[in-house]
């Protein structure tokens, strides 16, 4: 009986100590979590660029956006130009595609968003509807297109409606993930200025277009994120697409 005594005494000393040891672990353990959070740097920050045509003279597309940051400018044929305070292109060809687009902003983005027009093409056929979009990709390359893949956003706005978008790979096709048409038709008169806004919070994208607030979520915009934005003009129809024209563009790597 003594002896099992002194088993249950040893026993409860040696799980005592063990508690101890564990216990005195686990503070160490959350002390230098502590202090590793404490000093580790901050996440980079994005940037942010916008452009305001409206007080550029007409001429060939600027080269920068309005802080001196880089733009990438690619055509598939018609030059973009500034043309009456918008930046804007005359397609002559069926399927014709202007691109600006931003240098890495450093972070992914987080909004991006365009004033713009629809003017008529002045063509002899029937109008047809062009195109602007707003893309978020990977990357930028001297080519068109010039965004690199996945895009994580693609928003598409025509005169008569919207859809948003993702695309995986080079081969693969674009996935629409919602579209809608506008309550009321898009003016085309090259005078009346509208405005798309694109918000993405993780797999929750925002969009605030003309008459619509939509809200779409999509575990591809948060996989797929890019640090990248790109402002483009299509004319699926060439000469008797209106054609799309930015007053203003804007995009964040940043919630602001």
């Amino acid at each position: 009986m003594t002896n099992l005594r002194a088993v249950g005494r040893s026993y409860r000393t040696f799980a005592q100590v063990a508690f101890a040891l564990v216990l005195a672990a686990v503070v160490a353990v959350a002390l230098w979590w502590g202090f590793l959070r404490e000093h580790a740097p901050m996440a980079a920050r994005g940037i942010r660029v916008s452009a305001d045509f409206a007080a550029l003279p007409n001429g060939p597309a600027p080269d920068s956006f309005a802080g001196g940051q880089a733009a990438t400018v690619v055509t598939s044929s018609d030059p973009l130009k500034v043309q009456d305070g918008r930046l804007t292109y005359q397609p002559t060809t069926a399927g014709s595609a202007a691109f600006f687009s931003t240098p890495d902003l450093g972070s992914s983005v987080k909004n991006m968003g365009a004033r713009f027009v629809f003017r008529s093409s002045g063509g002899a056929g029937p109008g047809t509807q062009g195109a602007i979009a707003l893309v978020v990709s990977r990357g930028i390359e001297n080519r068109v297109p010039p965004m690199i893949n996945p895009l994580a956003v693609q928003l598409v706005v025509t005169p008569i409606n919207w859809n948003i978008s993702v695309l995986r790979s080079d081969n693969a096709t674009l996935d629409v993930v919602a579209a809608d048409f506008f309550p009321q038709p898009l003016r085309e008169d090259g005078v009346t200025s509208y405005e798309a806004r694109v918000t993405i919070d993780g797999a929750q994208v925002t969009l605030d277009l003309p008459g619509t607030h939509r809200i779409v979520s999509d575990p591809r915009f948060s996989e797929w994120q890019g640090s990248f934005a790109t402002f483009e003009l299509y004319s699926d129809h060439g000469t008797t697409d209106s054609i799309g024209a930015f007053q203003k563009i804007w995009a964040s790597g940043n919630k602001d």
